[in-house]
C-alpha cells in the first residue's frame, strides 16, 4: 500500500520550485491482440538527448501507432532530461500532465511519492515476459523493497570512464584504475587550449553524478538506511577537492567548463579535445564513429579497493492522471519489447535490461559493454529512495557551479549538500 501518495497541489508546487532552482543556473508485434478496442489518444513527454535520439524515439512512436490501430500516441521529445522532468510537474500541478512520462532511476521514486506516478505492478506481473528481466533490475524498478513495480526501464545506463587510448600509449600511461591515477593522468595529458585531460560538466545536477560512485568507494554513504547523512565528512570533501582542482589548479579541465554539459562534452570529445571523460556508454555509438579504436574505455576509477560502478535504468511511467492505463501499458511493453527496445537500448549505446536481448551479437561483439558487463557485480546506485535526496538533486546545481567559479569552497558546497540530504533547506 502507498504511504505517501495522496498528492496536494501545495505538494506538486514546492517540488516545481524545487526543479525550477536547478534549472535556472543553466516495433515488433503484439504478443496477443491489443486489450484496448476503442480509439484512444495518449499523450507521452519525454526526454532526447541529440537529434539521432530523438529520431528513436519518433520511429518507436510511429511503428507502434501503426501496428497497434486502437491507441495512438503523441509525442513531445523536444526536451533535456531535467527540463523535461519541470514540464511534467508544472503540468501535473496544472492538471494537464501528460498519460506517460519518461523517466531515469534517479527520480522514479520521487513521481511515486509525490503521487504522479501510477506503478504498473498489476501488469507487469500479468505479462508473460517478465521472467526474462534481469532480477536486479526488477529490484531497481520497485525504487525500494517491498513496493510495487513502479516504470518499465527500457535499458540500462553504465557510466565508464572513456580514454584517448593513443594518447595514453604515446605517454606511456596506463589506463587508470585508482582516483589519483586518473587525477593525474588528467594533468599530464592536458595540452591546452589543444586539448584537456578531463571533459568536466558544469551545469545542473548530472555534473555531480559521474563522480558519486567514486564518493562511495571512498566509504561516503551519502544517507543511510537511518537517515544518518555523511556528505560533509572529510572523506567526500577530499575526493571532490581533487576533481574541482582540475579545473581550477591543474587547469586539465577545459575553461567552458561551467556552462558546459551533454553537447559540450560530446563535441570536445568527438573534435579530440578531451582526454578522459566519466559518462554513459550510450555516447560510445558516436565516439566510436569518429574515433575508432582511438576511444576505449574502463570502469570508473576507485579510490580504495571498493569498486563502483553508476548504472541507472531508464524508461517510461505512467502517470495517475491517465484515465486509459491499459492502453498506456500497451504502449510501455512495446517499447521495451523487440525492435523498440534495440533501437532505444543497444543500438543507442544502452545495454538492455532483458536476458535474451543480452545475449544478441549487438551486445556481445561491444566492447563498451564488455567492460560494464565484467563489472556488473559492482553495479550500484545511490540511495535515490532515501527521503529527500530529491531534494538535494533538484537543488544543488547552483551551488557546484559556484564551487567551480571558487565563489564558495567545496566545503561550503558539501555542508549545503548534506543540509538537502538532511531535509533542513
Amino acid at each position: 500500500m502507498r504511504s505517501k501518495q495522496i498528492t496536494t497541489r501545495r505538494q506538486a508546487l514546492g517540488l516545481i520550485g524545487a526543479v525550477g532552482l536547478a534549472l535556472s543556473s543553466a516495433g515488433t508485434a503484439f504478443a496477443q491482440a491489443p486489450a484496448v478496442r476503442r480509439k484512444v489518444k495518449l499523450s507521452y513527454w519525454t526526454w532526447s538527448d541529440n537529434p539521432g535520439h530523438q529520431k528513436r524515439l519518433v520511429d518507436a512512436v510511429a511503428a507502434f501507432n501503426t501496428k497497434n490501430g486502437f491507441t495512438t500516441i503523441e509525442l513531445d521529445a523536444s526536451s533535456v532530461t531535467m527540463e523535461a522532468r519541470k514540464k511534467v510537474v508544472v503540468a501535473f500541478a496544472a492538471g494537464a500532465a501528460p498519460d506517460i512520462a519518461g523517466t531515469v532511476q534517479t527520480h522514479a521514486q520521487n513521481w511515486f511519492d509525490t503521487g504522479i506516478l501510477h506503478p504498473v505492478d498489476e501488469f507487469f506481473n500479468k505479462w508473460d515476459k517478465k521472467s526474462d528481466y534481469i532480477g536486479s533490475v526488477v529490484e531497481a524498478m520497485r525504487g525500494k523493497p517491498g513496493q510495487p513495480v513502479l516504470y518499465m526501464p527500457i535499458a540500462i545506463l553504465p557510466y565508464v570512464l572513456y580514454y584517448r587510448a593513443d594518447w595514453f600509449d604515446e605517454a606511456k600511461l596506463k589506463p587508470p584504475s585508482t582516483y589519483d591515477d586518473f587525477i593525474a593522468a588528467a594533468k599530464a595529458l592536458a595540452k591546452p587550449p589543444e586539448r584537456y585531460g578531463y571533459a568536466l560538466r558544469g551545469v545542473d545536477y548530472f555534473s555531480v553524478q559521474p563522480i558519486e560512485p567514486i564518493w562511495a568507494t571512498a566509504g561516503v554513504k551519502f544517507i543511510d538506511d537511518a537517515g544518518k547523512v555523511d556528505f560533509d565528512s572529510p572523506e567526500a570533501i577530499a575526493i571532490t577537492e581533487k576533481w574541482v582542482g582540475m579545473f581550477t589548479k591543474d587547469k586539465s579541465a577545459q575553461p567552458t567548463a561551467v556552462s558546459d554539459r551533454y553537447p559540450e562534452l560530446f563535441a570536445l570529445m568527438e573534435q579530440g579535445k578531451g582526454a578522459q571523460w566519466i559518462y554513459g556508454a550510450h555516447s560510445s555509438p558516436q565516439l566510436n564513429a569518429t574515433l575508432g579504436d582511438r576511444i576505449q574505455a574502463v570502469a570508473t576509477p576507485s579510490v580504495g579497493s571498493t569498486k563502483r560502478m553508476l548504472a541507472n535504468p531508464e524508461g517510461s511511467f505512467i502517470t495517475t492522471s491517465c484515465k486509459e492505463k491499459e492502453a498506456a501499458w500497451e504502449f510501455l511493453q512495446f517499447l521495451s519489447d523487440g525492435d523498440a527496445a534495440r533501437s532505444l537500448g543497444p543500438e543507442r549505446g544502452l545495454m538492455p535490461v532483458r536476458h535474451s536481448l543480452n545475449q544478441e551479437p549487438i551486445v556481445q561483439n561491444n566492447r563498451f559493454f564488455k567492460v560494464a558487463a565484467a563489472n556488473a557485480e559492482h553495479w550500484w546506485r545511490p540511495p535515490y529512495h532515501a527521503e529527500h535526496w530529491t531534494n538535494y538533486q533538484d537543488k544543488i546545481a547552483p551551488f557546484w557551479q559556484q564551487a567551480l567559479r571558487q565563489e564558495i569552497t567545496v566545503r561550503d558546497f558539501h555542508v549545503q549538500a548534506a543540509k538537502y540530504m538532511r531535509g533542513q533547506a
